[in-house]
Order: structure tokens, then C-alpha cells, then sequence
């Protein structure tokens, strides 16, 4: 996970693994969980209200904040209710310890950057918003633990105002009314008409830069066609959100993308000179790219020595895909392969690839993946005539997948080896499984062996 700024890695990067809103027929709320209702309040303030199915002392919230957020930004309509933190959980109760039934918040529509989480709202400059779901979840009494029992789920309803409609589950819908679970959804609410083809749902702010607004408006719905096309279209319409709050009320500057199921979005708030320059628009391309590439490996729970797989392998397909999209700088791609590959030396040099992530060294899966595959995919691309790629490889290996075999590094360089051949296959398991005396010549070494072009110089 990783935080924002404007640093090279500085998108908040959350699992995607996890539940898409689910319809209410036949599937029932949590008993014992609240309903919860969200709606826009006088004064550019939005409002949840709370209905518990019996009478509790208390709601927990499950997304606790140990800075206090809620308690600080949060407003009880009836003054009788407080919200406190106790041992870094957020708690609502009535002052004088009753039992309840309903609560009422009102709330700034403020973007707050968390530890590691995603912000409860994304303010677009047009006067639409991006609603977290998952940071309004919350419990009467105690929240079960993970794992016990069945799914938690929560009634959860969004009302518009006049002139407004919502997006949700890949629909534009006039109301919103859905069961709820796990991390939560982004809710859309506003007036802007979303991007819309069969293969994907967008919303782009008009407020966002210029540069950065028109190219997500040409690339978007292509980028997604050719993951589509190469990969399989996917269940549900994905949805992609990129929104810009330049009047950002909490000072400062930044930028924030994350992923929920079936959607990822990116928020840029405050001003710099940089979020108008090409190199940051070239940020953005790669930052979608790479997390709708992750829409598409369908990736299960895997043991972390394999994330170099699913990682590496969504920057990958991403610079390919941009490449086939005629969207990127080779220039800059030998840039980046050129780090990635004295970064992942270096890596190596401390140790198996395989034991990266228990070194605290998790950006070794991106930095090695990203060289394994680019490299695999110029083998292939040798090997077929330019008729094949990373793409049939990884069709490949998920076909293996589908098949019975285990999503693993074995599996896939198995795919690899069957399209690049052995000196590809070789390369990757030295790399992942190895224990190279030089890895800085076992990297280059392998990369020209695959057909990929030398690497521009240092300055």
C-alpha cells in the first residue's frame, strides 16, 4: 500500500478482492446490523442516518480512524448523541448511556487523505461526489470478528437531489438501494454523463487538467476494449472515476488512486504546476492501466513469494497495452525498465525474489515482475513473428488456471516457456527461485537474451 503524494509510487493501492454490491431479492441484510442512509444536507454537507433493527447502546464503526476523523468532522443532528474515541475506535453513543434505535450525522464533503484507507468522500469540481460505502459501515454493541460466521452485510440507500443520478454496480441509476459488504463501494452521485461503452463505465471530472481530461477521455474506453479483447470481457461493466477537487479546503496538494471491486478511481486535490505537465499525464494513463489490468488477471489469494505474477504482471500488461494503443514512449519504458532492472539487482542481491516481501522489500514483485514479463513478452514476440506477445502467455497461464493448475510462479513460467521458450524460461526461474552470485549481469544478461533493447545510460 502507498500513499499519496508526488513521489514515483504514490497511489494508495488496496486489495481487490471482495464483494460488488449485490441485489436485495433473496439476499438478505444482517439481521443485526443497521440500514444506512445517505443523503445530501443544506449547506454543502451530507447527512447518514442510522436504523438499528432493535435497540443498542452503541455503534462501533468497522473502519476505525485512530485520529478521530469522524469525531472531529462528524455532527450529531440531536445533541443528546456524541462521538468518541475510545482506544482508537470510533464509537457513537446517547450521553446519558440509553439505548437507541436511529442516529443522525451530518458531515463535510471534505477529501481527507487516511493511514492506508480510502477517504469517505471525493469531491468533483462540477459538484459531483465519489461516496465511500465501506466508511460509513458500522455495528450495534461490537463488530463480529472476520471470518466468524457468515458475511456481514449492510442495507445501504443513496438518495439524489433534483437534477442528480447515481452509479453503482456499473449502472446510472435515479436511486440507490443495495446490500453492502466487506471493503465497501464508490457510490457516484452528480450530473455528469459518464463515458459509457460495452466495456467500460467512466467518469471523468471536467475540472481535471486538460491534458490529463482528454487523454483519459480518448484512452479509457479503448484501453478497456483491449483488455476485453485480449483478456475476455468481464462479468459486470467495470467503472473507472477520476475526479479533481482544486479548491481542496484542507490545504496542501496531492493525488490518490485506489481500487474496489469492479472500479478504480483516482483523486487529484489542491494545485501544483506538475498535475499539468505531459510526464503527469503519463502517470495517469499508467496508473488506470495498470490497475484495470488487475480487473482482468483474476487473481485469487495467492502466497506472497507469487506476487510477482500478478504485480509485475499488471505494470507489464499495462506498458504493452499502451504500446499496442500507441499511448507510451519507448524512450521512457527503456527508462524504467533500465531502474527496475538495477533496483531488482539489488533486490536479489539481498536475497531470494521468493523472501522479497518478508524482508519488508514488497516492491520487488513490481520492479522484478515488470522485467520478467516485458522480457517474456519480447521472447514471445521473437519467437511468433510479432504474432503473439504477453498477452497469449498470459491467456495461457490462465487457461492452466481454469484447467486445475495452481496459480503459481511454475505454472506461469511453464505458459512462458510454451510460447518464448526455454531461454525465457530459464530467465524467469533463475530470477524467482535462484540465488544469483551477480544478479546485476544475471538481469542484464537475460534481458538481451530475450530481444529486449539495450537500456539507455544513466546521465
Amino acid at each position: 500500500m502507498r500513499l499519496t503524494g508526488l513521489a514515483r509510487r504514490a497511489f494508495l493501492l488496496l486489495c481487490i478482492a471482495g464483494a460488488a454490491p449485490a441485489p436485495m431479492a433473496g439476499n438478505p441484510a444482517s439481521p443485526d446490523m443497521p440500514a444506512i442512509a445517505l443523503s445530501r444536507h443544506p449547506e454543502g454537507r451530507w447527512a447518514v442516518r442510522y436504523v438499528l433493527p432493535v435497540p443498542a447502546r452503541q455503534l462501533v464503526f468497522v473502519r476505525a480512524d485512530a485520529r478521530g476523523t469522524r469525531a472531529r468532522d462528524w455532527t450529531a443532528l440531536d445533541p443528546d448523541f456524541q462521538l468518541v474515541v475510545e482506544n482508537g475506535v470510533e464509537v457513537v453513543r446517547r450521553r446519558d448511556g440509553a439505548p437507541f434505535t436511529q442516529a443522525v450525522f451530518t458531515m463535510p464533503t471534505r477529501y481527507v487523505t487516511l493511514d492506508k484507507d480510502y477517504a469517505p468522500f471525493a469531491p468533483f469540481g462540477d459538484g459531483g461526489l465519489l461516496v465511500h460505502s465501506g466508511r460509513f459501515h458500522a455495528c450495534a454493541e461490537r463488530c463480529p470478528e472476520v471470518g466468524m460466521g457468515r458475511p456481514v452485510r449492510w442495507r445501504v440507500r443513496l438518495m439524489p437531489s433534483a437534477g442528480e443520478h447515481a452509479i453503482v454496480g456499473g449502472q446510472v441509476v435515479a436511486a440507490v438501494d443495495f446490500l453492502d459488504g466487506d471493503d465497501g463501494t464508490s457510490l457516484y452521485v452528480g450530473k455528469a454523463t459518464p463515458v459509457e461503452t460495452a466495456d467500460v463505465l467512466a467518469v471523468i471530472d471536467q475540472a481535471m487538467p486538460d491534458g490529463i481530461r482528454q487523454r483519459l477521455q480518448s484512452l479509457l474506453p479503448r484501453l478497456m476494449a483491449l483488455y476485453a479483447r485480449e483478456l475476455g470481457a468481464l462479468q459486470a461493466k467495470p467503472m473507472l472515476f477520476a475526479s479533481r477537487d482544486a479548491a481542496h479546503p484542507g490545504g496542501g496538494h496531492g493525488y490518490q488512486g485506489g481500487t474496489l471491486p469492479g472500479q478504480v478511481f483516482m483523486h487529484i486535490y489542491g494545485d501544483h504546476p506538475a498535475f499539468a505537465t505531459p510526464a503527469f499525464a503519463a502517470r495517469m494513463d499508467a496508473f488506470f492501466a495498470h490497475e484495470a489490468a488487475h480487473m482482468y488477471q483474476h487473481y485469487p489469494a495467492t502466497d506472497q513469494a507469487a506476487s510477482w505474477i500478478h504485480e509485475g504482471g499488471a505494470d507489464a500488461l499495462a506498458a504493452v497495452a499502451l504500446q499496442q494503443l500507441g499511448e507510451s514512449d519507448p524512450a521512457a519504458i527503456g527508462v524504467r525498465l533500465r531502474d527496475a532492472r538495477d533496483s531488482c539487482a539489488t533486490s536479489l542481491a539481498a536475497g531470494p525474489l521468493a523472501e522479497a516481501g518478508e524482508r519488508g522489500d514488497f516492491d520487488a514483485y513490481y520492479r522484478c515482475g515488470l522485467v520478467l514479463q516485458m522480457a517474456v513478452d519480447a521472447a514471445v514476440r521473437r519467437a511468433s513473428g510479432g504474432q503473439c506477445g504477453l498477452f497469449c502467455v498470459w491467456r495461457d497461464f490462465q487457461a492452466r488456471v481454469r484447467g486445475g493448475a495452481p496459480w503459481t510462479g511454475a505454472t506461469f513460467i511453464e505458459a512462458a516457456r510454451k510460447r518464448g521458450g526455454d531461454g525465457a524460461a530459464d530467465f524467469l526461474m533463475a530470477v524467482t527461485n535462484g540465488k544469483p552470485g551477480t544478479p546485476g549481469k544475471l538481469m542484464a544478461d537475460g534481458m538481451a537474451a530475450a530481444g529486449l533493447p539495450p537500456a539507455p545510460p544513466k546521465n
